[in-house]
């Protein structure tokens, strides 16, 4: 069966777009399927139809990005090993980023960035004040997650910061 026979678009005058079966692309079903219908019941039917393709397009871009969502569990002790201009990860925000390859291109020097080499650097990057921009390159050197006993900070009832 097709996208478009599964997903179809109504040709009566209610426009209505079967929402149950989209592609669910943020992980909360019942928040995604009431903003899409919203969505739809203020689109015309050349709108709805566009509306269609554009999810279904997101929906392949999706399936391809699952296999790399699944980020490998890295541990403090792991990190730790990994304190040197040629060998240089660190966590932020219970995340493990290997920034090997971006050291001697930080803005502020790789003084900065080694000083946190192979630990948390979670408050000196949000103390520092980055840019999107910084976070947006920051996420290329992403390579895992830290353990659920050991993160502090995406965990419930732990430390909460802005920024994130």
């Amino acid at each position: 069966m097709s996208f478009e026979q599964d997903h179809k678009v109504e040709t009566s005058s209610s426009k209505m777009l079967n929402v149950r079966t989209l592609p669910d692309t943020t992980g909360n079903r019942g928040a995604d399927l009431l903003r899409v219908s919203l969505k739809v019941q203020s689109l015309s039917l050349d709108e709805s139809e566009k509306f269609v393709e554009k999810r279904k397009s997101e929906s392949s871009d999706v399936q391809d990005n699952c296999k790399s969502s699944i980020l490998k569990i890295i541990s403090l002790d792991e990190i730790a090993w990994h304190d040197t201009l040629d060998d240089c990860w660190f966590a932020i925000y219970d995340y493990v980023y290997d920034c090997t390859g971006f050291v001697k291109d930080h803005p502020g020097g790789l003084d900065v960035i080694l000083e946190y080499a192979g630990r948390d650097a979670t408050l000196s990057f949000i103390g520092t004040g980055h840019s999107k921009f910084a976070k947006q390159t920051l996420e290329k050197y992403l390579i895992g997650e830290l353990p659920l006993n050991e993160r502090i900070y995406r965990i419930p009832g732990g430390v909460k910061i802005t920024g994130f």
